[in-house]
């Protein structure tokens, strides 16, 4: 069987080809695991900035649009109060003048 070097030659590059070939396919197995774990990763963070966006970032815009609609009402109330409380302030130190 073994007659001479180039047989035993032959048989170690035989086993090498097949411990290289195995390993690479035991490399190729963890790297397809890896990629899986990657994409579950990558799914559970696409679901969560998703509900994020959802929850916490649609109505921060919303609130947002409404404040500013609401800004001028808003604004004219306030005038409006200021107005009244300055009428509200002379009407009652008149009212206190008279008193004394």
């Amino acid at each position: 069987m073994i007659n001479s070097s180039l047989d035993i030659l032959f048989l170690v590059l035989a086993a090498i080809i097949l411990l290289v070939g195995v390993l690479l396919a035991i490399a190729i197995v963890y790297l397809i695991m890896i990629l899986r774990d990657a994409s579950k990763a990558s799914y559970f963070i696409r679901d969560t900035a998703k509900q994020i966006n959802e929850f916490v970032y649609k109505p921060i815009v919303l609130v947002n649009s409404l404040l500013e609609k609401l800004a001028p009402l808003l604004e004219m109330v306030k005038n409006k109060g200021e107005d009244m409380a300055e009428a509200a302030v002379k009407k009652y130190s008149k009212g206190k003048k008279g008193k004394k």
